[in-house]
């Protein structure tokens, strides 16, 4: 064939004719050696074609060099290489992603079509949950189908202690930090609800999210040089909705707080109703307040991270980074609490710690933050208020001081909050506001 055109012409044993073509397609970095990309044709008009658009798109830097990089391999080391943000953050994509890695880990990357993407997010839906839960040793296994056999009532301490050793009783605080086990008071344990796990979809705005996180991934990969073009762009998201955020009045937030009242944190509930956010009320220790001058200073945040614990990490941003003014009363209940906790310690031979966190139990062990959660449903069930999330405490704080007539600049700092932010979101807790900048432009 001619120079300009390097095709070969195949024969086979058979007699079966074929069209073979040899492109240069750029240089190894590794090794400086040419990198030529081979491959055959059944025409002759198919290798010619072929060829053009290799030599091509190698002319104008186009060209995607073939690499049998898995999805799970690039996946795997574009998490590792995600530096700069936060913990929480990173743990986020790695739970967006790992299903993909799950189902598709082993498809090349270069062969990732959208009918993959389709059967995957049709799985999800449908019967794609997977338990966050970590799993059990053989010994806490033991230990849960003890507690699991001893019905509704549970088990005490000392009974595990004694039928399965120290180890036995270490594995029950295993099994409540897991979010297998409850502890509805010191030293009883029961099962905590269980989550169905198993053929059970998950929520379109799950789906949402793992498809926004893949399409930042394969977005990296096109720059990287592996993908020509961003197959999950392709794919058709299902409809979804962020969470709705609701909010009490003040006669509910009032009979909230008559409910928590006798509650051992009743003082860490007055902080959920300040507005903090979860994390950062878990990340709260004594060292942070100053009772004598009556302040609490935000400097870290605790939560969850998958199945591989608590993490304490700085707050959320800049403005998280705050020194709060305490109301006197809510400055008397942490300073009763502190007491309670000192002769908690005292108690059982432990000495006290200044930089200890303020949510704790009664021999010290920190809240699984999914604990403080379920234990606010409980109080909101038994005072009989509307169902709300936790988070949206923090929605009712804002819209109860916005709604007062508080300047929005100080309710953001207040929050944590940027003000242009907080003015979009709470809008509609400003009616008096608007109404009365009306009154007076034509008055």
């Amino acid at each position: 064939m001619s120079r300009r055109e390097p095709i070969t012409r195949n024969v086979s044993a058979t007699g079966v004719v074929t069209y073979s073509i040899r492109v240069d397609v750029g240089v190894d970095e590794a090794t400086g050696r040419r990198v030529r990309q081979r491959s055959t044709h059944r025409t002759l008009a198919e290798a010619r074609a072929a060829y053009r658009r290799i030599s091509t798109e190698v002319a104008d830097g186009r060209h995607v060099v073939r690499r049998r990089v898995t999805v799970g391999e690039f996946l795997t080391s574009w998490l590792d290489g995600r530096r700069g943000i936060r913990a929480v953050t990173l743990s986020g994509y790695r739970s967006s992603l790992s299903p993909v890695i799950a189902r598709l880990g082993h498809v090349e990357l270069q062969k990732l079509t959208r009918r993959h993407l389709d059967d995957l997010v049709t799985w999800r839906l449908t019967e794609g949950r997977a338990s966050t839960r970590p799993p059990l040793s053989e010994l806490a296994a033991t230990v849960l189908e003890c507690v699991r056999a001893a019905g509704p009532a549970g088990v005490r301490y000392g009974q595990v202690k004694a039928s399965h050793g120290v180890r036995g009783a270490d594995a029950l605080r295993a099994l409540v930090d897991s979010g297998h086990l409850d502890r509805p008071e010191r030293g009883r344990y029961v099962l905590a609800a269980e989550t169905a796990t198993a053929r059970a979809g998950v929520k379109p705005y799950t789906v949402v999210m793992m498809l926004n996180t893949l399409i930042g991934a394969l977005d990296d990969a096109i720059a990287d040089g592996l993908l020509d073009r961003n197959v999950a762009r392709t794919v058709e998201k299902p409809t979804s909705t962020a969470p709705t955020m609701g909010h009490w009045d003040r006669p509910q937030l009032a009979r909230f707080a008559a409910q928590v009242a006798t509650d051992r944190l009743a003082a860490c509930w007055q902080l959920s109703m300040l507005g903090l956010r979860r994390s950062e009320l878990m990340g709260v220790t004594w060292s942070a307040i100053d009772t004598a001058a009556g302040t609490l200073t935000i400097r870290q945040g605790r939560a969850r991270l998958g199945g591989s614990g608590d993490v304490l990490a700085p707050p959320k941003s800049a403005r998280s980074r705050r020194t709060l003014a305490l109301p006197p009363d809510v400055v008397a209940a942490l300073s009763a609490l502190k007491a309670t906790q000192q002769q908690e310690r005292l108690a059982l031979g432990v000495p006290w710690d200044a930089d200890g966190l303020i949510v704790v139990d009664e021999i010290g062990d920190p809240y699984r933050p999914d604990r403080w959660t379920e234990q606010f449903q409980a109080h909101a069930a038994a005072a009989g208020l509307p169902p709300i999330r936790l988070h949206d405490l923090r929605h009712t704080a804002a819209t109860v001081l916005l709604s007062e007539g508080h300047q929005v600049h100080a309710v953001a700092a207040w929050l944590g909050h940027d003000p242009a932010m907080t003015l979009s979101v709470y809008g509609h807790a400003l009616p008096s506001a608007t109404q009365a900048a009306g009154a007076a432009l034509i008055s």
